[in-house]
């Protein structure tokens, strides 16, 4: 925010009159969305909302008026400051709705001294860019290579090859245990796998040009399955199978980003936000470098860049927009622009902003943008939010080699298909699954009458138990007592549980984007999800997953390590506060600790199975598994992602889950162990026949906890996809934020909400009664 407050400070100066009101944090999209509904627009924004649906009421301001005034330096109109192309993203019907910033220009990064010093050179095209990585990667040069701290100290040779520093491995044992492994061509943000979509989209603009790029951002017919497209899968599998460093599926974007800093590779494709981003993380001496995305022969101009722009917005009626538009033209102005590339080392939207403004880092990229002609990125128009789920899927099985370009280019035919005729017909569903539903609501319905029938019994059970009871009539409380009691906690809990609830059911039947009017649809949502919707039941079996597998591995061991220290087990004190620490974290902290510990490259969890491995010699049991190496294998790629869970939930419930039960044990009095050991019963026979039967309570609140925690799991698998799941890892709740934020399909959300709940509650009340037992008083 510090350039923002210089900026309005800067701009009151010279019009006293004016005061700009700036705010920012974390869930500005929340909040403005929020102005939106109730009406109170902000005068500018650039909060992350679905501004198409507001472009389509009226609500944006067109700005071709003042677009065709002077820029704050009178020298070219406000339209003719910008980049080539920044101003299209919100172009439509002839008019122009968003005003750009920030200009990110996606390109790859090398490290520019270890090109100098083995004599590479930057590629142009897709024939030379895959011919240097082949001569990277059959170079062999050990990434302790360029380790230049260590080696300017120690004054030791630096050994040019693996098979050099292999046989020196003596000499150079002070380095890095992963210094031994060599130097890959390509870094790449596995987890944020959307990385990849500028080298798709560069290598098809390329061959079929701007107008069939937009024909495949619109989903015209034909747009996938064509050769053009299906030569620039082929071409970016086989750069990532081949040349991507391995493991760098489970790789965040920080992590690859710093390997690639840290000398582990010789180039990474990313955003001109690069240097920004990992602003104090850069060893001293690093010298970057980058160029274009390689271009193949065709109509696209091999000048052109990859772009992507923030755009800021102005509302129809809001009180001060015309102000606020002043400070936007006064913010864009290329002394205000030039402060922002100088304070980030980054390059703005406005032409001529970022010459002296930035390093000697980023001046390649300068050129690049510079040196265009023109730009493409992102279609003009509203798109279709809910292909990028096809797109997700799509990207992630060529990076991983599961499926072919062919393949892959069907099916995301297939979904372009499916995405036009919702769009055209909203209330056509077709009829994908039969029986699952019918399995579902079946179990649904029976969990409803038997927790109904159950709790009528109990009730009525209870009645005759009091009816007579002079005891009971006597402390009895009258209905102003409970009211004075109860009251302010169950109206507080109606106002912000009960009353929300209620409305999502409502909206549930609503199809809404959040922002326009709502429109009554019925069950519509209800019959899609269930009879249509793949993506609800593939998340719903993950959540089964979670819900049914793990608690096989935590229940067990929780119950065994209460057992070992409810029988004095020597330190159980220590034992006590170790295994319950995970739960004192939090998820998210303890998402992002396993994050380090599943490291791919160097991770503690891949170091220790490889020295077992190597120890106990498993590599023929690994190959029958399908695992070459755990060397660089990619735990948080998502398609291991579920049995990477299983020691997760392990180290984070068993603790919890270990305190319930002792404390359950602790509560059994100790005269029924001593004469069970009078009658001769081991320790086994007793677990079984006092321990079990008298924590039985317990064990079912802990079964219950299980049930909801799978069904309602959520941070880790969102954290660890980092907010983009395939299909294949979604679980019901990730599947109902994608809807609701990326979609904009707030009705099917809600949806996914309301069954979600059914599930949840009915599911965990049909438990308990299940596994309650009736006690008997004599």
């Amino acid at each position: 925010m510090d350039f923002f407050f210089q900026a309005a400070r800067a701009y009151e100066q010279e019009n006293p009159k004016v005061a700009v009101d700036l705010y920012g944090d974390p869930r500005i999209a929340d909040k403005v969305r929020v102005r939106v509904l109730e009406g109170s627009f902000p005068d500018i924004t650039n909060a992350g909302l679905n501004y198409w649906a507001l472009i389509r009421t009226g609500d944006v301001m067109p700005l071709d008026e003042v677009l065709e005034q002077p820029n704050w330096e009178g020298d070219s109109t406000w339209r003719d400051s910008f980049m080539p192309g920044a101003l299209d993203r919100y172009a439509w019907e002839g008019h122009t709705y968003g005003i750009p910033f920030l200009y990110s220009i996606y390109a790859v990064w090398y490290n520019k001294g270890m090109f100098e010093e083995q004599g590479w050179e930057p590629p142009e095209t897709w024939d030379e860019f895959l011919a240097l990585c082949k001569k990277m990667k059959d170079a062999q040069i050990p990434s302790g290579y360029y380790n230049l701290e260590y080696f300017s100290k120690s004054g030791t040779p630096r050994p040019k090859t693996l098979v050099e520093y292999n046989g020196l491995s003596d000499t150079y044992k002070d380095l890095p245990a992963d210094a031994a492994t060599q130097v890959y061509p390509l870094s790449f943000q596995g987890q944020y796998h959307g990385y990849a979509q500028g080298l798709i989209d560069s290598a098809f603009y390329y061959q079929a040009g701007l107008d069939r790029y937009l024909a495949q951002k619109n989903l015209e017919p034909g747009s996938f399955e064509n050769p053009e497209f299906i030569k620039s899968l082929s071409l970016v599998q086989e750069l990532a199978t081949q040349y991507f460093e391995p493991g760098c599926m489970g790789h965040s974007h920080t992590m690859s980003q710093q390997r690639f800093f840290n000398g582990k590779t010789a180039m990474i494709p990313c955003g001109s936000w690069l240097k920004s981003e990992m602003l104090g993380k850069i060893p001293d001496g690093f010298r970057l470098g980058a160029f274009n995305l390689p271009h193949l022969p065709g109509k696209g101009d091999p000048t052109a860049v990859y772009t992507s722009t923030s755009y800021y917005f102005a509302f129809n009626k809001a009180e001060h927009s015309q102000e606020g538009l002043d400070f936007l033209r006064f913010m864009t102005s290329r002394a205000q622009a030039g402060k922002f590339c100088k304070m980030r080392d980054i390059i703005a939207a406005v032409k001529g902003s970022a010459e002296g403004n930035v390093t000697d880092d980023m001046l390649d990229v300068l050129e690049i943008a510079n040196r265009a002609r023109t730009s493409y990125g992102a279609a003009p128009g509203e798109g279709y939010p809910e292909f990028d789920q096809y797109w997700s899927d799509a990207r992630f099985g060529i990076l991983t080699g599961e499926i072919t370009p062919d393949q892959a280019a069907k099916d995301l035919e297939d979904g372009a298909k499916q995405v036009l005729a919702r769009a055209a017909d909203p209330d056509q569903i077709t009829m994908r699954h039969r029986w699952e539903p019918g399995v579902l609501l079946g179990l649904l319905g029976l969990a409803v009458v038997f927790t109904l029938v159950t709790t009528v019994r109990r009730w009525l059970a209870a009645r005759r138990e009091t009816r007579g009871s002079i005891e009971a009539k006597r402390l009895g409380l009258s209905w102003l007592s409970v009211a004075i009691f109860v009251g302010p906690a169950l109206v507080l809990y109606s106002v912000f549980v009960v009353i929300p609830s209620a409305r999502s059911f409502w909206w549930s039947t609503q199809r809404w984007d959040g922002l326009t009017d709502m429109t009554y649809v019925g069950l519509q949502h209800f019959k899609r999800l269930l009879f249509e919707s793949d993506p609800f039941w593939i998340a719903l079996k993950n959540n089964l997953f979670i819900m049914l597998v793990i608690p096989l591995f935590v229940i067990p061991l929780s119950l065994f390590l209460a057992t070992c220290i409810s029988r004095g087990l020597k330190g159980s004190t220590l034992f006590r506060i170790v295994f319950f620490f995970p739960n004192i974290l939090g998820a998210v902290a303890a998402t992002l600790l396993w994050m380090h510990l599943y490291e791919p490259n160097g991770g503690p969890v891949n170091r220790v199975l490889i020295f077992l491995t190597n120890g106990l010699h498993l590599a023929p049991l690994l190959k029958l598994a399908g695992i070459e190496s755990f060397e660089g294998f990619a735990w948080l790629s998502q398609e291991h992602l579920y049995w990477a869970l299983v020691p997760m939930s392990i180290w984070g419930a068993c603790g919890f889950n270990m305190l319930l039960y002792l404390a359950a044990m602790e509560s059994i009095p100790h005269d029924l162990y001593e004469a069970a050991e009078i009658d001769g019963a081991s320790a086994w026979r007793q677990f079984w026949t006092i321990t079990l039967p008298l924590i039985w309570d317990v064990l079912s609140i802990s079964i219950v906890f299980s049930i909801i925690g799978g069904m309602k799991a959520f941070e880790g698998i969102w954290l660890l996809t980092n907010q983009r799941p395939t299909t294949e890892t979604h679980v019901i709740g990730t599947r109902m934020v994608q809807a609701m934020f990326n979609e904009f399909n707030v009705g099917e959300a809600t949806a996914i909400a309301v069954l979600l709940f059914l599930m949840v509650f009915f599911g965990t009340a049909a438990t308990m009664r299940l596994m309650r037992r009736e006690t008997v008083e004599y």
